[in-house]
């Protein structure tokens, strides 16, 4: 009998995962991408987001011990933060401060670079799993029975050597938004599935500082972590202060709505005095700088739609970004990933290999799971005149009640629970519909209207005076 051997196309986080649960099902897996893997958890080409801060939902961080037993420990090991985020960050929200109160969720905060490496070691570890770095995949290779099907890929070593073919079972690609795909398709002679993008036009720019020592740090900062969101229409500047391990300190500035944060390091350090709050600024004044400005812009939500193509291509799957890629500043993307990984592993073990209908069968399921976080994201990102894209029907009711329900999360312990648990995909985004939490929605917006009408105005929680919010 033949080895079966899977071959996936691209080495991040959802490539390493598709990988790890082929592993299962075949003889030999081969991981492939065009960069060479650094040793430990420096920078690599193909991943430029990661000197942007990262967030690891919780139900990320389960999913990734679950296929990597061990990751958990091996992250907290390395100095990865493990953070309340209730707790431990100073949170300004559009209506003001966030009150301190825990969810109940502990979240890891440290670099991409960190959690990769780790990911990528417990990945070898595996017997029958190859890396092949520094190998360009330029096409599919496909043969037509009754179906077409794809039968490998074509590679390119990018140090030297003759291009070939490498012939597989199964073929995933999971090389992100910049998938080469849709090109692949019409050599092939298929039309690629249609897309849905929608572009809010935001942006990144991120600097690395280390922290500072314990004996300049102010008593009365009881924070690890900074969140500030953007308040329109004066405030189209978002900021977040994230801790990561060997006591460094990310800093990213979001822009929305064309209104880009600056790439410059002098105008990089004078948005921070611009902001709603000038805790950002007074604590990198105590901080060293590590690193230059480092922007994107490549943000749009892009949904290819394999659930509803109309071509067969046998033998082909497209996993997690190169299916549906959501704006970063959201946090889904890996978590996304890991669970549609995890989708790969359910669909094997109920249709099998032979079955022709099982891209149709994975592509399906894992639409479902996209599409959740896909109008979150979305429906986020349509609250500005200026993104463009097809608009959801019932998008205009939908950001009254999100802004209204995410308003009320801070004073109101069960809607902050339940707010929690849905941004870390530990409950599906329907959760907030239920008629518990829109009850109370109701009642809470009844009772903030009744104290607008006897007077009352809104106060901002209590917190040390360096937090005080300045818009």
């Amino acid at each position: 009998m033949s080895k079966k051997r899977a071959v996936v196309i691209g080495g991040s986080i959802a490539g390493l995962c598709a990988g790890r649960v082929l592993s299962d099902f075949f003889d030999q897996v081969i991981v492939i991408d065009r960069d060479a893997y650094p040793t430990g958890t420096q920078e690599r080409t193909g991943v430029p987001q990661s000197r942007h801060v990262h967030a690891l939902l919780a139900r990320g961080r389960q999913e990734l011990e679950q296929l990597f037993p061990g990751f958990d420990q091996c992250m907290l090991t390395r100095g990865a933060n493990e953070i309340d985020f209730g707790m431990d960050f100073a949170t300004l929200r559009p209506s003001g401060w966030a009150r301190r109160q825990s969810d109940g969720i502990r979240l890891l905060f440290a670099s991409r670079n960190l959690l990769e490496s780790i990911v990528r070691e417990l990945f070898r570890t595996l017997p029958n799993v190859e890396l092949r770095e520094r190998t360009a995949v330029t096409g599919l290779s496909a043969s037509r029975t009754d179906r077409l099907r794809a039968t490998g890929v074509q590679i390119s070593p990018l140090d030297g050597g003759a291009p070939t073919t490498l012939e597989a079972d199964l073929i995933v690609d999971a090389s992100g938004r910049a998938s080469k795909a849709p090109e692949w398709f019409r050599t092939l002679g298929l039309e690629p599935p249609g897309e849905t993008v929608v572009n809010s036009f935001a942006g990144y720019s991120s600097r690395w500082f280390a922290a500072p020592t314990p004996t300049r740090w102010p008593q009365d900062w009881w924070w690890k972590g900074i969140w500030i969101d953007i308040k329109e229409p004066d405030h189209m500047t978002a900021a977040v202060l994230f801790p990561v391990e060997q006591n460094r300190w990310i800093v990213t500035l979001a822009g929305v709505a064309k209104h880009y944060p600056p790439s410059d390091e002098a105008e990089f350090m004078q948005t921070l005095n611009t902001l709603r709050t000038p805790i950002v600024a007074e604590a990198v004044r105590l901080a060293e700088p590590l690193s230059p400005v480092y922007c994107n812009r490549a943000m749009a939500n892009r949904f290819r739609h394999y659930e509803r193509w109309q071509a067969c291509l046998d033998g082909f799957l497209a996993l997690g970004d190169s299916a549906c890629a959501f704006n970063p500043v959201y946090g889904q993307g890996m978590t996304t990933g890991t669970i549609s990984a995890t989708l790969l592993a359910d669909c094997l073990k109920q249709y099998g290999l032979a079955d022709p209908e099982l891209p149709r069968h994975f592509f399906r399921d894992q639409a479902r799971l996209q599409t959740e976080p896909w109008r979150l994201a979305t429906g986020a990102d349509f609250r500005f005149p200026e993104t463009e894209g097809e608009r959801p029907t019932g998008a205009r009711l939908f950001d009254p009640y999100m802004r209204t329900l995410f308003a009320l999360s801070s004073e109101d312990n069960l809607l902050h629970r339940r707010v929690g648990e849905v941004l870390n995909m530990l409950e599906p985004p329907s959760a907030l519909f239920t008629l518990p939490i829109v009850s109370r929605v109701v009642m809470g917006s009844f009772r903030r209207w009744l104290k607008r009408g006897k007077g009352d105005s809104q106060t901002v929680p209590t917190l040390p005076p360096t937090l005080i919010s300045v818009g």
